[in-house]
């Protein structure tokens, strides 16, 4: 993907996430991004609305994708705990290459989880879909347990063939929910 198919893509996601406290962003040193979190809030009364991006000159295979992503959230209240009103919605996370499997993913999923901003926002857990393989093994221990998934061998594109094979093995993509009460230790 070039700078600007990056940029028409993901400009309204980072724009939706900029408008809540949830988000985290790992400088280096000489200021160059190591990591982010990409996070926002959704409530059990927003409309749905799956339109991240304008669609216009998007290669077919990404518009799919981004279908894809959305389908596989598109009906999270229906699974929700009924009680669950609002929601952090974990958007984006990664980690570069050369600071992978230092702890960094890890942090990120606690951090800005304070008491104050969980109360304020009446967040009654946390959700992600997870489509690497390192991001499923990383939730699953940070306690995240799996409402659906999604195989990669569904997304095809107009001529039948299978848009996404990633090389790290995952053949699936997991929509994964957390109450917020199952986190520990928050600072307030």
């Amino acid at each position: 993907m070039t700078p600007e198919m990056c940029q028409s893509v993901f400009t309204t996601t980072v724009t939706r996430c900029l408008n809540f406290p949830f988000s985290t962003v790992v400088l280096q040193e000489n200021g160059q991004l190591a990591a982010c979190l990409l996070a926002s809030v959704w409530n059990r009364k927003d409309p749905l609305n799956n339109a991240d991006f304008d669609s216009e000159g998007v290669p077919e295979n990404l518009r799919l994708f981004v279908k894809f992503i959305n389908d596989a959230h598109s009906n999270f209240w229906k699974i929700a705990p009924p009680g669950t009103n609002s929601v952090i919605h974990r958007e984006i996370g990664s980690v570069a290459p050369e600071f992978t499997r230092l702890g960094i993913a890890t942090k990120m999923v606690t951090t800005n989880l304070t008491k104050t901003n969980l109360k304020k926002y009446d967040i009654g857990g946390f959700i992600s879909e997870t489509s690497s393989l390192a991001n499923q093994i990383l939730l699953e221990k940070a306690g995240f347990k799996c409402l659906k998934e999604l195989p990669y061998s569904a997304i095809v594109d107009s001529n039948g063939n299978e848009v996404l094979k990633l090389d790290d093995g995952t053949t699936a993509l997991r929509l994964n929910f957390k109450p917020i009460e199952e986190f520990e230790n928050l600072p307030d």
